[in-house]
């Protein structure tokens, strides 16, 4: 059995390496944080949430005061998807490649490990 704690998509446009949270079941998954290897050896960084993760976290803001009290939710790399699952989220991944929108839509993971935003 395999001790990564990743689940591990590969085609030939892409690798998906998605960090799987301890004995989290990959096809219930809500939250993925995810690195995308194109075959150039690009990669971008993806946190894919369900949209009932999303409001999950806002809930817990608003309860914390996190946030301006759970109002939003800010991140760089962030990829909304409605079904949970990393089936769901390989297809979104493969769609953002074929289409060619994935530079455009997730940062850059630049040769020190920052993350450079689309269009810079």
């Amino acid at each position: 059995m395999d001790d990564s704690p990743y689940f591990t998509w590969a085609e030939d446009g892409f690798t998906l390496d998605i960090l799987l949270d301890g004995e989290a079941d990959p096809s219930r998954l809500e939250t993925g944080d995810a690195i995308v290897t194109l075959p150039s050896g690009e990669r971008y960084s993806a946190l894919m949430l369900t949209l009932e993760e999303a409001g999950r976290i806002m809930d817990r803001h608003a309860r914390s005061g996190e946030s301006l009290g759970g109002r939003y939710r800010c991140t760089p790399d962030l990829v909304l998807v409605r079904e949970p699952g990393v089936a769901g989220m390989v297809e979104v991944i493969r769609d953002l490649v074929d289409e060619g929108e994935i530079s455009a839509c997730l940062p850059r993971i630049g040769e020190s490990g920052a993350l450079v935003k689309p269009g810079m």
